[in-house]
């Protein structure tokens, strides 16, 4: 009796333990840009317990606990159709060799031919790169001794040559840490590709 009473008991701890860690959210860069953070000093937060992926959690200005929203992450792309943020210039929604892509002047991005035929790569100059890779003979991009590789500009949703993240892990947990596409330093409400932007919810 004593034996089940105590196996219920330490079965109830871990539930919640982990219920409390699902609502637990960090900000994951301890220096962002004051600019970025909204009217009442609060920051963008990575927590996928409570948003989708390819999401963060944005604070709105009514000092209010409940204001906060998800929105996409810098270098994703809101898609209405299947109401889902993806990463540009990859597959995402899109058939098998295409990729997302948000034209300048456009708010809804579009599906197009992918030439290099597979998903995660660009082409330039009639070659195809992988995005991230850190090989000296497959990294087009210079200063690659400072890590910099191929990815997506967060500020202007173009592919560029962009410093490779260094993810700090989560207090709770060594396996949720925010993707290096979500740019958490440099996340701002309603920028370019957003949900909110796309919806006219942005001022």
């Amino acid at each position: 009796m004593i034996n089940s009473r105590f196996l219920l008991i330490a079965v109830l701890i871990a539930l919640i333990g982990k219920v409390a860690r699902a609502q637990i959210a960090f900000v994951e860069d301890q220096d962002i840009d004051k600019k970025k953070a909204n009217l009442a000093g609060r920051k963008p937060l990575y927590s996928p317990a409570r948003c989708p992926k390819h999401q963060l959690l944005y604070p709105g200005d009514q000092q209010k606990q409940n204001d906060w929203v998800c929105d996409c992450a810098p270098a994703t792309l809101y898609y209405p159709e299947t109401d889902a943020c993806y990463p540009a210039y990859r597959q995402g929604p899109c058939e098998p060799g295409q990729i997302l892509v948000l034209y300048k002047e456009r708010i809804i991005p579009e599906c197009v031919r992918n030439p290099c035929s597979k998903d995660g790569h660009f082409m330039i100059r009639d070659t195809c790169y992988e995005f991230g890779n850190t090989k000296k003979e497959e990294n087009p991009c210079p200063y690659q001794e400072a890590t910099f590789v191929l990815g997506v500009n967060p500020s202007n949703l173009m592919v560029d040559c962009v410093k490779l993240s260094v993810q700090l892990q989560t207090r709770i947990s060594d396996t949720e840490e925010a993707p290096p596409e979500y740019y958490v330093d440099v996340a701002e409400k309603c920028a370019r590709g957003s949900r909110l932007l796309a919806q006219g919810k942005c001022p």
